[in-house]
Formats: C-alpha cells, sequence, structure tokens
C-alpha cells in the first residue's frame, strides 16, 4: 500500500466513529497537520468529506465527516485495517520475528489507529516496543509533533 493511500484508510476510518477536528484526527491517526490536509482536501474533491463549521464552546470549529460514499469506503478501509490486525497479531502468535518486522515496517502508520481502535491487544504492542522503532525512516508516528497539532 502507498502512502497516499495509507492515509486515505487512516483518515476514512478515523472519521467513521463520527465528525471531528483536525486536532482529533490527527490524535486518532498520528499523521501530521501538513499530511491532514493534503489528505483531507484529497477527500473533499472525490466527494467523500465533508468540511462543516461547528459551535465550539468558546469559537467555532471546522470538522471534517463522511459523505454516504465516504462512509461505505471507510467501511471497506475498515475491513483492510482489521486485516492488518490479524496479520500482526498471527506473526506474533507463530514467533514470526522476521515476518513481523517486515509487516509492522510496511504498516507502521497504522498502528496508532489500530490501538485507538482497540484492534491490537496490549500485550501485544508491549511485546511491540516503542512505535517509533517501526516506522519507515525519516516518519515518525507523531508522538513527538504533539505541540505542533491544532
Amino acid at each position: 500500500m502507498e502512502g497516499w493511500a495509507i492515509r486515505r484508510d487512516l483518515v476514512l476510518v478515523a472519521l467513521l466513529e463520527g465528525p471531528k477536528t483536525l486536532s482529533e484526527l490527527s490524535r486518532v491517526t498520528g499523521l501530521s497537520r501538513s499530511e491532514l490536509e493534503a489528505t483531507l482536501l484529497s477527500l473533499k474533491v472525490a466527494g467523500l468529506v465533508l468540511e462543516q463549521e461547528a459551535r465550539g464552546l468558546i469559537r467555532r470549529k471546522t470538522v471534517y465527516s463522511l459523505t454516504e460514499q465516504g462512509r461505505k469506503e471507510a467501511k471497506e478501509a475498515r475491513s483492510r485495517i482489521e486485516r492488518i490486525a490479524q496479520e500482526v497479531t498471527q506473526k506474533v502468535e507463530q514467533g514470526d520475528d522476521e515476518g513481523l518486522e517486515e509487516l509492522l515496517t510496511a504498516y507502521a502508520l497504522f498502528l496508532p489507529l489500530l490501538m485507538h481502535l482497540h484492534l491490537l491487544d496490549v500485550a501485544l504492542l508491549q511485546q511491540l516496543g516503542d512505535i517509533n522503532d517501526w516506522a519507515p525512516e525519516g516518519e515518525e508516528s507523531g508522538d513527538e509533533l504533539e505541540d505542533t497539532w491544532i
């Protein structure tokens, strides 16, 4: 799966839970603000995501939600993400460290969402160690970028 497709699936699945702000999407997906803005723009142009102004306690905020077509594609993406979680779990249970490392390197961007959706067991996550160890070279999970998020 290419980076764009991964980011697309991450955002669509995160929005299945309901409308979210850019900040909420960052926390759930682990994506940076710039990655999210580019992904959301593409999803809006494709007719999968709506951008709306909502009332906040103090000021208005922008929230993103799925269109009907977006919901359909998000459900398909959720199935793909669930399969990734199953593959990771199988590799751990089989003790296939080489296969696990290969899988986690390929799907490192999915780990924050897999944790958020409770698709990976906590004991399994402890075996995996630091998520940043699995991020592709030059990328980070987003944990240390939290202060820069909206």
